[in-house]
């Protein structure tokens, strides 16, 4: 099996969290019993690992807080992405 590019693992993942989120909708009133928001959690986790994100962020970058990072990681060494 050959190993993803990061880009690529990150969008598989972004879009595996989106259907777990709509799933979510589909699921609350089965889970409403444990009293647990699965849609909730579920959108913060998002909103989590969007913070964690790092290198030039795109314009529509929900963590307002957030800036560009790490974008010269890496120069001394002569390493370019």
């Amino acid at each position: 099996m050959r190993a993803l590019k990061h880009g690529t693992m990150r969008a598989h993942v972004a879009l595996a969290l989106a259907a777990l989120v709509l799933a979510g909708d589909a699921l609350q009133p089965a889970l409403a019993a444990g009293g647990f928001n699965y849609h909730d959690a579920l959108t913060k986790t998002i909103i989590f690992l969007e913070a964690q994100r790092s290198g030039k962020l795109p314009p529509n970058n929900r963590v307002k807080w957030r800036g560009d990072s790490g974008l010269e990681d890496g120069k001394l060494a002569n390493i370019r992405n």
